[in-house]
């Protein structure tokens, strides 16, 4: 979402207050691009669902993982108790 100024208002203003022009006009374009970077609170949930979803995928992940050791250690200690 970005910020809507009236640049032309804004460089006045700032002129008005005694600032030079230039300095008044790279204060307004640097004001109206620093925006750009922002994020709008409906931008940050929709990342947090998005990283969410993302660490879920990864203990799934995990758990399986987790469940086939245990499955080949619980195998492995079965065979080795066969052969005591």
């Amino acid at each position: 979402m970005a910020i809507t100024i009236d640049a032309y208002a804004a460089i006045q203003n700032l002129e008005a207050a005694g600032a030079d022009p230039k300095l008044a006009e790279a204060i307004v374009r640097t004001v109206s691009q620093a925006d750009s970077g922002l994020m709008t609170k409906t931008d940050l949930k929709a990342e947090l669902a998005r990283l969410r979803s993302d660490l879920e995928q990864r203990l799934i992940g995990y758990e399986r993982r987790l469940i086939g050791y245990l499955v080949a250690a619980v195998v492995i200690i079965l065979g080795a108790i066969k052969y005591l």
